[in-house]
């Protein structure tokens, strides 16, 4: 029986091991669906966040950076858009990642869930009153 046991537990820190390492493959630089920015998915505490790393159109047509003009909050409107924080607080829960993610271009944050991911794909459906969308992102270097 103690022979029994010791292989039970052995089973069970093998299926965690692997559960951490999924965990930890969504961490790195990610290139959106439309190829106009790159998000930094890194730990935060218990959490993981994606900070905006790079845009296709860093500066406005007078060559000052881009702003977070859209955003509800008249306060956050001046901030550049290079380093938002695009995705918030993601929780691995039952093989997703579940977290919000915030739109620069419409100023919305919106339910975020990474239904899929794999060395270089990472997918996510993205929903807002009802209505979701699904996107694809590769795995890229700055």
């Amino acid at each position: 029986m103690e022979k029994l046991n010791k292989v039970f537990v052995t089973i069970i820190l093998i299926i965690n091991a692997f559960q951490v390492h999924a965990q930890e493959s969504i961490e790195g630089i990610w290139l959106t669906e439309e190829g106009n920015s790159k998000i930094e998915i890194y730990q935060k505490d218990d959490n993981y966040n994606g900070k905006i790393v790079w845009l296709e159109q860093s500066t406005d047509k007078n060559g000052n950076p881009v702003t977070d003009l859209n955003n509800p909050n008249k306060d956050q409107r001046n901030r550049q858009v290079l380093g938002i924080d695009m995705l918030k607080d993601l929780q691995y829960q039952s093989g997703k990642w579940y977290g919000k993610i915030y739109a620069p271009k419409r100023g919305l944050e919106m339910d975020v869930v990474l239904v899929g991911f794999a060395k270089d794909k990472l997918e996510l459906n993205v929903s807002h009153r009802g209505f979701s969308r699904k996107q694809t992102w590769t795995r890229s270097t700055l």
